[in-house]
């Protein structure tokens, strides 16, 4: 027989924090292999750009000259340089105007209403559907570049398709790119990326089961409240990524406005990934460039951080 010890339930023993770790990658080191290709792929062509260009935005590095052999630390002399910048606070305005016009209004709310009525139409079997699809998509599958020249030709004041549709209804030639360039470049841009939006937005459609609709039909719901008390909320977490795809893109977007306008007339259609690409490239000023790179991609942290806060479920 056992002694009574008077001593109360021994504990179990425990794993240190070495033999948890171990044990950990024993049983995920496959999934580990598995994904060390994307993230050495990630790492080259993402994080050491990034790296690289945080480390050029302390610097007076260039393109020509002196300062591209031997460039020398500036500290924050570029960061000082950039909010003193009176184009910047006008190229500020532009991409909000951009991205808020073309990317959240433009594309999201037409890309969604496109895919609600595919959606609609396949499943009553209309054979119209096939070619609203392949149509919508042919923008977006068009290269960057081609699009652009594409849209010029279509603006241009004297020959443009556009102004030759504005012919037929008696309505005089327009000036697309000089009395409207940023109107027109939204256009453009909704134009091609919709289709990106609108195929989101179907996948997630199809994830919705069936018997919810029947449901709502059942206890008196209309098509509206179905999408309001249903649909909706079904889309949310794909609606937030989708967003904040679409935003960081647009932010980023300027081989379209530069085969469009080239960011003029002026700077009325400078945008801060054109600008960027301007100051670095076209001034040969890379350690400003690079400045107005990492600003960019601290607004993309900023706006990503706040897209994914507002996905949040409400406990």
């Amino acid at each position: 027989m056992l002694e009574a010890t008077g001593e109360g339930p021994q504990p179990l023993p425990t794993f240190s924090t070495r033999q948890r770790l171990l044990r950990s990658w024993r049983n995920n080191r496959a999934y580990f292999f598995g994904l060390l290709p994307a993230a050495i792929l990630l790492g080259l062509f993402f994080v050491a750009p990034a790296v690289w260009a945080v480390r050029a935005s302390f610097t007076n590095r260039a393109l020509i000259g002196l300062d591209a052999r031997h460039p020398r630390w500036v500290g924050l002399d570029n960061y000082r340089r950039l909010f003193d910048d009176p184009d910047f606070i006008v190229v500020l305005k532009n991409s909000l105007y951009f991205v808020v016009g073309s990317a959240i209004i433009g594309q999201f709310l037409l890309g969604l209403a496109l895919a609600l009525l595919l959606d609609y139409t396949e499943s009553r079997g209309y054979r119209a559907t096939p070619v609203v699809y392949g149509s919508v998509l042919l923008a977006w599958v068009n290269p960057t570049l081609v699009a652009g020249f594409l849209w010029v030709a279509m603006f241009d004041f004297y020959y443009g398709s556009l102004n030759k549709a504005l012919d037929l209804v008696g309505i005089g030639p327009v000036s697309w790119l000089g009395t409207a360039p940023m109107l027109s470049v939204i256009i453009v841009n909704i134009w091609r990326g919709t289709a990106f939006v609108m195929i989101i937005f179907l996948g997630g459609l199809k994830t919705i089961p069936t018997q919810i609709y029947e449901a709502a039909r059942v206890d008196g719901a209309g098509p509206w409240r179905r999408f309001w008390d249903h649909t909706l909320p079904n889309l949310r977490h794909i609606a937030t990524l989708t967003l904040l795809s679409i935003t960081i893109s647009t932010l980023g977007a300027f081989i379209l406005i530069d085969a469009l306008t080239g960011g003029g007339p002026g700077i009325q259609t400078e945008v801060i990934s054109l600008y960027a690409y301007h100051t670095a490239f076209k001034s040969y000023e890379i350690g400003y460039g690079s400045t107005i790179a990492v600003f960019m991609l601290s607004i993309n942290l900023i706006a990503s951080i706040v897209y994914l806060r507002l996905s949040r479920p409400k406990v």
